[in-house]
């Protein structure tokens, strides 16, 4: 790069860059050389001080002693010297230094070292030593040694005024200056006792002429804290502390101030100290000329206590304080003002106070804002220690207290006092009671006070097992109270307490005396419209216990509507009210709606309306109504005594139901004393009782053997209208009347009468021993009627049994063994003379003839057996079991014989036995339902009957045997006429029906084979019914298979089949309760004449084939008959030939087909005297069955085609048709045939061919049938 040099005109040279650099660098080393000279120059002055001072200080130790002497006006004398360079220059260490009053007054101060700081500079100006400042390290300073040794006093005796003298003496001779510990212990003499050890943690003296400046930090021993710092500027002598002037400060940390007080020893000033607690204080006090200015401090403490001024007066404590305070003239007087006190108690403000106390301190007034309410009365308990303020836990908030004292008014009205108290709560010491919402305005004169208290919605709180409360309370009192001679006196005219439902009002007096004894009270309360349950709860258990036997009681609902008590006496929580002599404890009150439980064993009190009143311990109680669990109260009294020294009667009448009072009696056994048996009873209906109670006072000679007394009780039960049952099972007794008479726990003889059975029935009831216990026992005689004992019997009304009968009963019933329940026994017997039976052999009988009857049942709670006896032709042994309030057999056997039979082993009733005639249908039915009645166990039959029944048929010597359980059961019968067997599922329905087999039934008439159902009836709502041969009239018809379907309003029979040897026919059946029954059939043969013969018709037609099928109805109320059939039959037979059959061979004609009638009345006989056969390829018939007649309609078509219609007569068994015989070219042609070959279509054929052809052509084709079906007349029909 080529840099062209600057012209002249470019201006001023600029110096270059290097001599740019150069220039601060050279100014840097210039400055670095100036302060290492400096450095040197001090250092050779430093050097030469100290050799100056090294060189002198052998030199003149001497001077260094009287120099120290000089400063501090003490002797002193240590073992070395040695001399170093300190922070500020050479010092003077002297070793093991003793410091002490002069001319051998002892020693003051012990220490290690003194460091003697000497003046260089003054000694480099002077030549001579020049002290700077005295530093002691760890001295051990005696404070005691300088007060021992003023005139006139004794080490001993040192106290706190000879110790700060001594002090100030030392200070007034220190010449000047500033002297510092570092460390070390400072000893305070105490009277009578130990010095003090404070530890010196740094310590700093200076003065300058009159000028002192001091700051101390102290470790204090722990007697009196943890820490003190004091600092202090003053002008003056110490030793004259009433010309000085300047300013204190104090800082003390976790001080204890208990211990303070042995410090200070002012009696001044103790009242003001207190006696313990613990917290740091604070205070800066300005003075001048020896007195007090002006003061300020700060204190934060806790577990602060003040012993009380009064004589056995309760200790000031405060948990917690905090706040600023000063102290300052105002005048002559003095002023004491605190802001933002904060104490341990709960306060929504910061406590502020003023005091102005005059300089005499013959006047005093003072001002407090927000002071704690458990604060103030701690302070009036201090002062008033006789106030029974310590029973009470007092919170709140005292706004405007204010007080004024003055000493020159007259004696008892020197303070004045006023404070408005709000959120007042006042509660017991144990906070069990609590009366919270309460505002005050407290007004007082020395040791008078007045309370004027006020609550709009107050809250009243108890602390009980279930906790309380009450809201919204208006309260307005006032108080007086007054504390003079050792005594108090609180008194109130207007206390009133209310809320809507509740009302009190109180006035009285509560005082003490001073000597000691009980407080006494003189009360008046009334109380209206209250709850009772939150009275009750509010007064505890132990105010209730004052009723003495009513204490026990539960009070669950209830209204007081007006109470009245009144209390003069001492009070003595531990003691009854009434207990002092002279003592008046009386009250009533009035009690409504109430509900009164916790008396177990008895039933809860309901509805109780009661007047109840006392004076002392005895109480009365007149109840006008109430319920009592089942029973009503009728009314009652009662009277005991709280104390238990005089009986307790109660009086009572009740009405209850009886069923549900004895089963509240036997949920509570241990009352059965009162009333023996009657709890096992079973009584329903309303009753009335009598009860009188008396129970003998405890101070009896019972009480002495450690017995209780026992009750004495009588008990009237008067039944009016009731039902008993005696014994589960038995039908009850209605309408008894009487009274049962239970005294001291035993039944009295009572008599009672009622009905049973339909008749009338007697009853005696009394107590017995047997077997060593107490029975209950129930004679009865009466007539019973037999329709009655059969329904209670659980049979039906058939009206087989009637008629009345007299029985006698004996029950007995006995108190189980421990663990086990009630036995009984009964014995009946009758001779059932006026009862006519018609039921079957072994119990039929007439009205007249007598027939004895014996039942005899004894069982236990859960097992029985029963035997019963009917005359010589039953005898019966059966084992029951009880299951809840039924007996079930548990297995048992009848016989129909005289001898009595065993139980069997197994479970089962078994029937044994002959009789001479046995309905089957009957016994079916019977079995089945015996099966399925659960109080029966399985069953077993094995009879034999002279003859059996079913429907109309009898069949003679037959055996049945049967057997039944509830998953069903069997029957097996034999006999020359009848034999099958019946089963049947548990549940008989469509999918599971009973089974009903005969392998032979020969049915006389054909509406006897309908009753055979009634088999099949008996066994439930479906049956299959099958009968291997079925015989009618002798001859067989073949077997039989049907579906039965038994509805609640009629039957069904569907799937019937009957095979038959030539014949099959099938079938079904409807019928309808209320309307009638519909049936439907058919059949088929393959032999006509075989199946008219099997039937019962005479074979006048055969015939290659038949069927016949027909919808017919009748009535459901009627026996099927000719009479009653209605419906529609059609025939039809093909390849056959009308027959010759004579009345000889049996039967009668089949009257439909008419073709053998017409044939037989047209007289045509061959020469052979046989009435000639006509063959036919087909035969058609419709019929219409009503009212007994049958309109025919006939089609013959065979040799000769025959048409036939009219009518034939079910009932008179004759003929009315009209018939066509056509033959040849008079047969009807093939386009009419097509048309169908009815009579009705030849009719018209003919007629039509009449009247087109002439009269020539006419022929005389129709015939007319009529006659009987036995003799048939034929004639023409013109």
């Amino acid at each position: 790069m080529d840099v062209a040099p600057l012209t002249a005109d470019a201006g001023p040279v600029a110096p270059g860059a290097g001599d740019a650099e150069e220039r601060p660098r050279g100014r840097r080393l210039r400055l670095v050389a100036w302060a290492a000279g400096a450095v040197a120059i001090l250092g050779a002055v430093a050097l030469t001080a100290w050799e100056l001072a090294a060189a002198r200080v052998p030199q003149h130790r001497a001077a260094l002693e009287a120099l120290i002497r000089e400063h501090t006006g003490l002797d002193v004398g240590f073992r070395e010297l040695t001399v170093r360079w300190g922070w500020y220059g050479p010092e003077a260490v002297f070793h093991r230094v003793v410091l002490g009053e002069p001319r051998g007054g002892g020693v003051l101060l012990r220490a290690p070292r003194l460091v003697v700081g000497l003046d260089t500079w003054r000694m480099l100006r002077s030549g001579e030593l020049a002290v700077a400042r005295i530093t002691l390290v760890e001295p051990d300073i005696d404070l005691g040694t300088g007060a021992a040794l003023r005139p006139g006093a004794h080490r001993p005796q040192a106290g706190h005024d000879s110790v700060l003298a001594a002090g100030a003496r030392l200070l007034s001779r220190w010449r000047g200056g500033r002297i510092e510990l570092e460390g070390g212990t400072l000893h305070w003499p105490m009277p009578g006792a130990l010095p003090l050890t404070v530890g010196v943690q740094h310590a700093q003296l200076r003065r300058l002429a009159e000028l002192w400046d001091a700051d101390v930090q102290l470790l204090l021993p722990a007697s009196l804290g943890e820490s003190l710092h004091l600092s202090a500027q003053m002008r003056g002598d110490p030793a004259e502390p009433h010309a000085m002037s300047g300013s204190l400060g104090f800082d003390g940390r976790r001080l204890e101030f208990g211990g303070w007080r042995e410090v200070i020893r002012d009696p001044g000033a103790e009242r003001y100290l207190p006696g313990g607690g613990l917290g740091n204080l604070e205070l800066h006090a300005e003075f001048a000329d020896g007195r007090l200015l002006r003061a300020d401090g700060k204190v934060l403490a806790e577990g602060l206590a003040w012993r009380g001024p009064a004589v056995a007066a309760e200790s000031l404590g405060i948990g917690r304080l905090r706040g600023d305070w000063q102290l300052a003239r105002r005048g002559e007087a003095w002023r004491l003002e605190a802001h933002a006190l904060e104490s341990g108690e709960r306060a929504p403000a910061a406590v502020s106070a003023s005091v102005d106390v005059a300089s005499d301190a013959e006047s005093a007034q003072g001002r407090v804002e927000s002071v704690p309410l458990p604060l103030l009365a701690a302070v009036a308990r201090s002062f008033a220690p006789q106030l029974p303020l310590g029973q009470l836990s007092l919170e709140g908030v005292a706004h405007e207290l204010s007080f004024d004292w003055n000493a020159r008014r007259p004696a008892g009205e020197r303070l004045r006092t006023s404070a408005r108290l709000e959120e007042l709560s006042i509660a017991s010491l144990s906070h069990e009671l609590t009366l919270t919402g309460l505002t005050a305005q407290l007004s007082g004169v020395d040791a008078r006070l007045t309370l004027d208290l006020h609550g709009e919605r107050a809250q009243l709180h108890a602390v009980r097992a279930e906790p309380v409360s009450l809201e919204g309370l208006v309260v307005a009192a006032r108080f007086a109270l007054a504390a003079e001679h050792g005594g108090w006196q609180l008194r109130t005219d207007e206390l009133a307490i209310s809320r809507p439902d509740l009302a009190l009002a109180a006035s009285g007096t509560l005082a003490a005396d001073g000597t000691g004894g009980k407080p006494r009270v003189a009360a008046h309360v009334a109380l209206k419209q209250a709850d009772a349950v939150l009275i009750a709860k509010l007064l505890g258990p132990g105010a209730l216990a004052a009723l003495g036997a009513a204490s026990a009681a539960q009070l669950s609902t209830g209204r007081i509507e007006n109470a009245d008590l009144e209390w003069r006496g001492t009070v003595d929580p531990a003691r009854a009210p009434w207990s002092a002599a002279g003592s008046v404890f009386r009250g009533a009150f009035e009690l409504r709606d109430a509900s009164l439980g916790g008396l177990d064993p008895w039933p809860q009190l309901e509805h109780l309306d009661a007047h109840l009143e006392w004076r002392g311990p005895r109480v009365h109680a007149a109840i006008a109504a109430g319920q009592a669990g089942t029973f009503t109260l009728a009314g009652a009294s009662a009277e005991w005594d709280a104390l238990g020294e005089r009986p307790t009667h109660l009086a009572a009448r009740l009405t209850a139901s009886a069923q549900p009072a004895l089963a509240w009696l036997r949920a509570h056994r241990e009352l059965a004393a009162y009333a023996p048996g009657i709890e096992d009873l079973d009584l329903r209906g309303d009753t009335r009782l009598d009860v009188d109670v008396l129970v003998p006072a405890a101070g009896g000679s019972s009480t002495r053997a450690n017995h209780a007394p026992r009750p004495r009780t009588r008990i009237n039960a008067v039944l009016d209208g009731v039902r008993l049952r005696a014994v589960a099972g038995l039908p009850p007794i209605d309408a008894l009347h009487g009274t049962l008479g239970f005294a001291d726990g035993h039944l009295q003889p009572s008599q009672l009468s009622g009905q049973w059975l339909g008749g009338p029935v007697a009853l005696s009831v009394a107590e017995r021993r047997d077997s060593g216990a107490t029975a209950l026992t129930i004679a009865g005689r009466g007539l019973a009627e037999t329709r009655q004992a059969l329904l209670a019997a659980g049979a039906s009304d058939d009206a087989m049994l009637e008629g009345h009968a007299e029985w006698t009963a004996l029950l007995t019933l006995l108190p189980g063994s421990e663990g086990s329940g009630l036995r009984w026994r009964v014995r009946a017997d009758s001779n059932l003379i006026g009862v006519a039976s018609r039921l079957p052999e072994p119990f039929a009988k007439s009205e007249s003839v007598p027939l004895p009857l014996r039942v005899e049942l004894q069982a236990g709670a859960d097992t029985g057996q029963l035997r019963l006896a009917l005359g010589e032709r039953l005898r019966a042994t059966v084992a029951l079991h009880r299951s809840g309030e039924l007996w079930r057999i548990e297995r048992g056997a009848v016989h129909l014989a005289s001898t009595a039979p065993s139980l069997p082993e197994e479970p089962v009733l078994t029937l044994e036995g002959r009789i001479s005639r046995l309905d089957l249908p009957a016994l079916l039915a019977l079995w089945r339902q015996a099966a399925r009645d659960a109080a029966l166990p399985a069953l077993r039959a094995r009879l034999s009957a002279a003859q059996l029944a079913v429907g109309a048929r009898t069949y003679d010597e037959v055996s049945v045997t049967a057997e039944a359980a509830p998953g069903g059961g069997t029957l097996e019968l034999e006999s020359e006429g009848l034999a099958g067997s019946a089963s049947w599922p548990a549940t008989v329905d469509d999918s599971h029906p009973a089974l009903v087999h005969l392998s032979r039934l020969d049915v006389p008439q054909l509406g006897d084979g309908a009753r055979s159902g009634g088999l099949a009836a008996a066994l439930g709502p479906a049956a299959r019914l099958s009968i291997d041969d079925l015989e009618w009239q002798g001859r067989s018809l073949g077997s039989l298979a049907a579906q039965l379907t038994f509805r609640s309003d009629g039957f069904d029979v569907g799937e019937a089949r009957l095979a038959g040897e030539n014949e099959d026919s099938r079938g079904s059946l409807h019928c309808q309760d209320g309307g009638g029954c519909r049936a439907e059939f058919s059949l088929d043969s393959r032999d006509a004449a075989s199946t008219l013969a099997a039937f019962g018709f005479r074979p006048e037609l055969a015939a290659n084939r038949a069927r016949l099928t027909g919808e017919l109805e009748w009535p459901q109320a009627a026996s099927p008959s000719l009479a009653t059939l209605a419906g529609s039959l059609h025939m039809r037979l093909e390849r056959g030939v009308t027959r010759t059959a004579a009345a000889a061979e049996g039967g009668v004609p089949l009257a439909l087909l008419t073709v053998p009638a017409l044939t037989a009345g047209m007289r045509a006989e061959n020469r052979d005297g046989v009435l000639p056969a006509l063959g036919f390829s087909r035969l058609t018939a419709d019929f219409e069955l009503r009212d007994g007649q049958a309109m025919v309609d006939l089609h013959f078509d065979g040799d000769a085609e025959i048409l036939v219609r009219g009518r034939t007569g079910l009932l008179a068994h004759d003929y009315d048709e009209q018939a066509w015989i056509l033959r040849g070219e008079q047969r009807l042609p093939a386009a009419v045939r097509r048309l169908g070959p009815t009579p009705k279509v030849a009719a018209v054929w003919l007629s039509l061919r009449e009247l087109f052809a002439g009269s020539a052509d006419r022929t005389r084709a129709a015939l007319r049938l009529r006659g009987t079906w036995e003799e048939p007349m034929v004639t023409s029909a013109d």
